[in-house]
């Protein structure tokens, strides 16, 4: 695989090829029915690189875990020190995304609004599994172990809900063919199941009161426990906090722009992790900037990006199995490849699959987020 200066060379030549590629005519259909004018399109451009960004992170790690090292970001921080925060810094700002669209809502039927999140998150969910139960029992073929298998599928079909992912057919590690991906579901599904008791305190004490008392809580109490969960849990209360400050505070679009460059590198060069409790102010500043209408002087509104923004959740849930299928099949295979070579392979791959995410969008994704929408003939006015 490249050395690093070279992957961030490669990096930059993709989002080129992409933005020449989904910018163009071919890719038109993915506007029909999308704009709307609650759309917050440097948002959708956003989410985007967000998504981006951890299938490169991912890219590193299958890599490493094919070639006898374990998955983990601390392997190939020696090789990578300034890209593996890649992943880190994705799925924090997803997190926040998540705190600004939903920290606002006001549902007359949470019924209707939990409708509304199984269609969006199960029927890709669903196709991620399914493909990795499949790939597990080819692997796992000539050995399979049947052991609570029944209770095994269960989990892998929770859409999320539960976060554990075992093995499948004796294959150790199996939540690696999706990259592991959806343990952020797990926090997504609790912040969605936590909304009607926020938004009855919301409406007594204010959202910006509510986001501060969250963090405060996180930052002092909940981190002396465990960490990580204060830091998720803080992404949350940092995005309502997006939604809230733009009516009270107003920050130049160009400072904006350099704020969301420099908080971005320091995260990628500076910090030693992202989901440390001391980087919060840092992540903090960098949504408030986006949140601000900071869009990287514009890249976060060409057509190209924000086209597969809308296709983020796909690439998000299905990139995993694009580079474990690839290197499993360089593996079998016995394949000798120079880096020129496995950089052309993954280019290939990467194409491939940002095509067939904007297919499932198009005709998985907006179908059901549509079905979500209707009434359900089981629900009581």
């Amino acid at each position: 695989m490249l050395i690093q200066y070279k992957f961030i060379l490669w990096m930059f030549g993709l989002i080129f090829l992409i933005w020449l590629l989904f910018g163009s005519k071919y890719f038109a259909f993915m506007d029909k029915g999308n704009q709307t004018q609650s759309r917050v399109e440097h948002l959708d451009g956003l989410r985007f690189f967000l998504a981006f960004i951890v299938a490169l992170f991912h890219y590193i790690l299958c890599y490493s875990y094919f070639h006898g090292q374990e998955w983990s970001e601390q392997v190939n921080r020696v090789a990578y020190p300034n890209l593996i925060n890649m992943g880190g810094l994705g799925v924090a700002v997803f997190f926040m995304i998540s705190g600004y669209l939903f920290a606002s809502t006001q549902s007359s039927s949470w019924l209707q609004f939990y409708q509304k999140r199984f269609c969006r998150i199960a029927p890709v969910f669903f196709i991620s599994s399914i493909f990795c139960i499949i790939i597990a029992f080819c692997i796992q073929k000539d050995n399979i172990n049947a052991d609570k298998l029944v209770n095994n599928l269960y989990y892998w079909l929770d859409v999320g809900i539960i976060g554990n992912k075992p093995h499948l057919f004796g294959l150790e590690n199996a939540h690696l063919i999706n990259a592991g991906v959806t343990w952020t579901l797990f926090w997504e599904w609790g912040f969605y199941f936590s909304l009607p008791v926020i938004c009855i305190l919301r409406d007594k004490i204010g959202l910006m009161s509510l986001s501060m008392a969250v963090l405060f809580i996180c930052v002092y109490f909940v981190s002396q426990y465990n960490q990580n969960y204060a830091v998720f849990i803080s992404y949350f209360a940092i995005g309502a906090l997006g939604r809230k400050l733009p009516e009270k505070i107003q920050i130049p679009k160009y400072i904006c722009n350099i704020g969301i460059i420099l908080t971005v590198l320091f995260m990628l060069t500076v910090a030693d992790r992202v989901y440390n409790i001391v980087y919060l102010p840092v992540m903090a500043l960098l949504f408030i900037f986006i949140t601000m209408g900071g869009d990287v002087f514009g890249l976060l509104r060409q057509k190209a990006f924000v086209r597969l923004g809308d296709a983020s959740y796909s690439i998000y849930l299905l990139h995993g199995l694009a580079w474990y299928g690839m290197n499993k099949y360089i593996a079998v295979h016995n394949l000798v490849l120079n880096r020129t070579q496995y950089t052309l392979v993954s280019t290939a791959v990467m194409f491939v699959l940002l095509i067939i995410c904007t297919l499932t969008y198009q005709y998985i994704e907006k179908p059901f987020m549509a079905l979500g929408r209707r009434k359900s003939p089981w629900l009581k006015e």
